[in-house]
């Protein structure tokens, strides 16, 4: 659950090169517990929304629910009556291999990397400047098992040798958005998720985080 892949694109030009000759530099910004900058600006989607999602094709149907609870959480929670994330397709073809596409995806793997045996999950954020423009999430199967049945997010217990999918989720999608890891309290992006811990609810910390920016 690291997040991985800080990615800058600069595109030079006369112009541009002018126009921030000109400008004056922005401030550092409260960081909100989100990736920064260099210059320490908040790094997000900057109001680019919904994020489309597409579930690669190695993502099996069952983990399906988990993933549009996630989405709608997030949607509800944050949203205030805006989509802000919406699964735009399943099921999509393409190599299992994430790559700087434009595409959102999140993907499922049967074979992890040999030294990390214990990242059950890996989100890495692309951005230009402090702009998100993608997002793809690897989920590890290789390692661990997981529980895909639901009652919501009220569920208390899943088995203690599997890890539920549906925190799991939930805490990459922070990651989607921006956020980085936190030690606070009850917040689903503390960096550690048990197996058979259950952990599906934005936190208060989460929620104000995600409000500061969006």
């Amino acid at each position: 659950m690291r997040l991985r892949g800080k990615t800058f694109l600069i595109a030079l030009t006369t112009a541009l090169l002018l126009l921030s000759s000109c400008s004056r530099p922005q401030g550092p910004q409260a960081s909100c517990d989100f990736v920064q900058s260099p210059e320490m600006q908040r790094v997000s989607w900057k109001g680019r929304f919904p994020i489309r999602i597409y579930l690669h094709k190695s993502v099996p149907v069952g983990a399906y629910e988990a993933i549009d609870l996630a989405v709608s959480q997030y949607n509800a929670t944050i949203g205030d009556g805006r989509e802000l994330i919406r699964i735009e397709a399943r099921g999509v073809d393409g190599e299992l291999n994430p790559v700087k596409d434009g595409y959102s995806t999140i993907y499922w793997y049967k074979t992890w990397d040999t030294n990390r045996p214990t990242e059950q999950a890996r989100t890495t954020i692309y951005w230009s400047g402090v702009e998100i423009f993608e997002a793809d999430m690897r989920i590890n199967e290789a390692n661990f098992k997981y529980t895909f049945s639901s009652t919501g997010a009220n569920a208390s217990s899943i088995s203690q040798s599997t890890v539920d999918l549906y925190s799991l989720v939930l805490h990459e999608f922070g990651h989607v958005f921006g956020l980085a890891h936190t030690t606070a309290q009850g917040s689903a992006m503390n960096a550690v998720l048990s197996e058979g811990q259950v952990r599906r609810k934005l936190g208060t910390t989460d929620i104000n985080n995600l409000k500061c920016e969006y």
